[in-house]
């Protein structure tokens, strides 16, 4: 096949940029990895560098301090949510999104925990670093509107007014998730994610709570 690598065939040497990206990549995964299992302050580079297989000084080539290497997971972090975001609401209509949600809920924390346990230590870690916090909330900032404004087009091509914007549903919906999933770590067994299509599903005008 034209444009592949042919059996026997040598594998091409990757760029110093390419390397270069991969080895960053690779650190960023180690990162998340040793700060969802001992926090920010109980991790050090010794053990990010050991879970990445390189040297602690791979991560001085990348990163000035843990602080910078911790902001750069931050970036990385908020442009996989915004990915997620897209891919959820690509070629769907509002009861398909709704509908969704607790799949979307259980994928993201029933199945992947420790994913949501880097998302408390993202929060934690904001508290006490302004700069950690700028980039969180500007993060957080891109995703509603990006969300926000997904919401008022399903809205408006369902022909639907809710009682919320599609930011305020944005806002909303975060919050619903993030407090069923804290409850879940804590209490697994109160939790059924089918809660939050049917509040969902209330916010946004489509059918009464009782029912």
């Amino acid at each position: 096949m034209a444009g592949s690598r042919q059996i026997g065939e040598p594998a091409r040497r990757l760029t110093r940029e390419e390397a270069r990206r991969q080895t960053r990549e690779r650190l960023l995964d180690a990162a998340g990895d040793v700060f969802k299992r001992l926090g920010y302050n109980g991790a050090s580079l010794e053990a990010i560098a050991e879970t990445a297989g390189y040297t602690k000084g791979a991560i001085y080539s990348n990163f000035e301090t843990k602080a910078d290497l911790f902001k750069a997971l931050v970036d990385r972090h908020r442009d996989e949510e915004i990915a997620t975001q897209s891919n959820q609401f690509a070629g769907k209509s509002l009861e398909e999104v709704l509908a969704e949600l607790d799949e979307v809920f259980e994928r993201q924390v029933g199945r992947d925990p420790d994913r949501f346990a880097l998302q408390i230590e993202l929060v934690l870690a904001s508290m006490r670093d302004p700069e950690v916090r700028r980039r969180l909330v500007a993060g957080s900032e891109e995703l509603r509107d990006k969300t926000g404004a997904s919401f008022d087009a399903l809205l408006a091509k369902a022909g639907r007014t809710a009682p919320f914007t599609g930011r305020e549903l944005s806002v909303l919906f975060t919050a619903m998730a993030t407090g069923l999933a804290l409850q879940r770590m804590l209490e697994p067994e109160t939790v059924d994610p089918k809660l939050l299509v049917r509040a969902a599903r209330c916010l946004a005008g489509i059918e009464d709570a009782r029912s």
